[in-house]
């Protein structure tokens, strides 16, 4: 990747900002750096300096949580069709033009939102969990794949379980982790991801958990529900920007 200091250092900054969301609130984090670096790199950049992030931040998510072995027991069909929808959405990456990808990417961001907005009202039945796992898993895996982008899905699923905050936290990194493996190997295997950008993504580890540090510190002490609606606002805007990009040009 080669990026002037000025660019790096904003990247650094975004970088930043995105740990912060990812370890205040566990999610996030793609939506945000996805979302503000589309203003002026390519989706496959992108992709490219946020892979080991994505995976070293989702590894830590979930080693600070108490809940692994009761969220692998209670989701693992929905991983295992994660990890086979990342895949193929991985291969339909290769294709996907670039302006098709920010109007993708744009759709992704504004039904993060939308669903954000809306889940306080979802609630899934026990009974409907088994069946509607793997397809909510299949469908959030090919968002995966083509976009880093995993969120609305998952979110909506996980919220209409009632799943308390610590919990849907955990659930959610595990998750997320398992399909960021398999999404690792196809990227580079395509070669969408060459050996030196993993460098550079490596590098990028350094502004994004120390985002995460401070996001975690402040869990405890800053108001959620105001912190989450403001981010919402914003990404509404940039998704509308992304739509943009990606509609005209």
């Amino acid at each position: 990747m080669d990026l002037s200091p000025p660019m790096i250092a904003a990247i650094a900054l975004v970088l930043v900002c995105g740990g912060f969301i990812k370890g205040a609130i566990g999610i996030g984090m793609p939506v945000f750096v996805v979302s503000v670096l589309g203003g002026f790199l390519t989706p496959h950049t992108i992709i490219a300096i946020l892979l080991v992030p994505i995976v070293v931040a989702n590894l830590w998510q979930c080693l600070s949580s108490d809940h692994l072995r009761w969220a692998l027991a209670r989701f693992w069909p929905l991983i295992l069709a994660f990890g086979i929808g990342t895949v193929i959405g991985a291969q339909l990456l290769v294709s996907v033009p670039t302006r098709g990808l920010f109007v993708l990417l744009g759709c992704v961001v504004l039904g993060f939102c939308l669903t954000s907005w809306l889940n306080p009202h979802l609630h899934l039945p026990s009974q409907y969990e088994r069946g509607a796992g793997p397809g909510v898993g299949l469908f959030a895996g090919v968002l995966n794949g083509v976009s880093l982008i995993n969120g609305p899905p998952l979110i909506l699923y996980l919220v209409a379980l009632k799943l308390d905050r610590e919990r849907f936290i955990g659930a959610y990194g595990l998750i997320a982790l398992c399909g960021s493996i398999p999404l690792s190997a196809s990227l580079i295997g395509l070669g969408i991801v060459s050996v030196p950008q993993l460098w550079g993504s490596t590098l990028a580890l350094i502004p994004t958990l120390f985002g995460i540090a401070v996001g975690q510190w402040l869990r405890q002490r800053i108001d959620q529900a105001r912190f989450r609606q403001l981010l919402l606002v914003a990404l509404v805007f940039l998704g509308t920007n992304l739509l943009r990009r990606g509609l005209m040009g």
